[in-house]
């Protein structure tokens, strides 16, 4: 009878301990996952420029500036879909081209400036060194070369 009292005496003070053990390795837990779980992901930070230099030293339109048009521009703005998909601006031919960066037009859109619609339009920003390249392009006179 002594043993049966000993065990109802005991068993609160165990499931107590048990209770609170739980409760503080449950707040740890939870104090970590949302500590740990809330961070800002940035371009940036999870895809990390590499230590590539760009060089503007010989640019030109044939082989620097009419890549990333092809690359970037022409699915909107080849002379085949300019009419459908882009606001009948064509970036195919040089003399297309040299308007849209003589007048400025080019730059503002490629470099998302005030004013301007950002393109590629639904598209991320083009890399820093083929704006670079084609601002190169533009600032030396945008010569059919």
């Amino acid at each position: 009878m002594i043993h049966a009292i000993k065990d109802k005496v005991k068993r609160p003070v165990i499931q107590q301990i048990i209770f609170m053990s739980l409760k503080w390795t449950g707040s740890i837990v939870l104090f970590i996952m949302l500590t740990w779980s809330c961070y800002y992901d940035s371009q940036e930070f999870l895809y990390p420029k590499l230590n590539v230099t760009c060089d503007t030293s010989n640019v030109t339109f044939a082989l620097s500036v009419k890549p990333i048009l092809e690359q970037y521009c022409y699915s909107c703005h080849s002379n085949l879909n300019a009419a459908a998909f882009g606001g009948n601006t064509k970036l195919e031919d040089y003399q297309d081209v040299k308007l849209k960066a003589d007048n400025g037009h080019l730059y503002g859109v490629i470099d998302h400036l005030p004013g301007y619609s950002a393109m590629p339009k639904g598209g991320a920003k083009l890399d820093d060194c083929s704006i670079a390249m084609i601002k190169k392009w533009i600032d030396s006179g945008s010569p059919n070369n």
